[in-house]
């Protein structure tokens, strides 16, 4: 089941239970490491030695700003989830990519953003990785060690389990190359990352033009109408989209 952090600041975090414990998604900067602290801290049954997993639907600062912090409070065998292009990223073999639609997409987006920051907790992340600019993205370390990692995928599938809770990663490039998507077929639930924004008051959804590459975007969002049918569609950023028969068909791709 997925429980979404409502402090969590920029981007919305998510903590998932499943009888084999918990995976906390995107927590993206100290104050969201703190509000899922807090949030865990206020599960009946559940404490923070139950975190398996955290993981980062891509590598961008809003989304891995918080995960060092909150791994210093997991124990020792939580692992973080990668996509594996994220691994040249960290090396230095490839740059971070840029983004497109800076004006048009990433200005107005903010400013909705900065509605969900309530403390400045939540503008501060322990390290500067993962900012998509000229001279940022390979110069920072991101904020956890290189053996808490464990890089997704590799073998040419695109939508493969991670042996937790019946989730299934569906990598879904376009906002950046390393995007994923977490879906659970039974449950019928969706965390999208920035694949999908909902910031607007309709409560409809989006797809993001603050990308990488526009046309990724809309084919990654037709294989989730093609391959997927759920229920909750949770954004990284914004407001839970729901519909009992298809969450997909209320997202507006223009």
């Amino acid at each position: 089941m997925v429980h979404p952090v409502l402090d969590s600041g920029l981007a919305r975090s998510y903590v998932i239970s499943s009888p084999e414990g918990l995976a906390v998604v995107d927590p993206g900067s100290a104050g969201s490491a703190e509000a899922v602290i807090a949030f865990i801290g206020g599960m009946p049954g559940r404490e923070m030695a139950d975190v398996k997993w955290i993981v980062a639907t891509h590598f961008h600062i809003d989304h891995i700003g918080g995960i060092g912090i909150l791994l210093r409070r997991c124990p020792e065998d939580a692992k973080v989830l990668l996509h594996r292009k994220i691994r040249d990223y960290i090396s230095g073999k490839t740059p971070l990519p840029l983004l497109k639609n800076w004006l048009a997409a990433f200005f107005p987006t903010a400013a909705r953003c900065f509605r969900y920051v309530r403390r400045p907790s939540h503008l501060w992340f322990e390290s500067l990785a993962g900012i998509p600019l000229p001279g940022f993205g390979n110069r920072f370390r991101p904020p956890f060690r290189e053996e808490r990692i464990c890089y997704l995928g590799g073998d040419d599938r695109v939508r493969y389990g991670i042996g937790f809770g019946g989730w299934e990663v569906i990598e879904t490039p376009g906002h950046t190359e390393d995007s994923i998507c977490l879906y659970h077929q039974g449950r019928r639930e969706l965390i999208c990352g920035d694949l999908i924004l909902n910031l607007e008051t309709d409560s409809a959804g989006r797809l993001n033009r603050f990308c990488e590459n526009g046309v990724k975007v809309e084919k990654s969002f037709r294989i989730l109408c093609e391959t997927t049918l759920p229920r909750a569609v949770f954004p990284g950023h914004g407001e839970v989209i729901r519909d009992d028969e298809n969450a997909l068909l209320r997202v507006k791709t223009r």
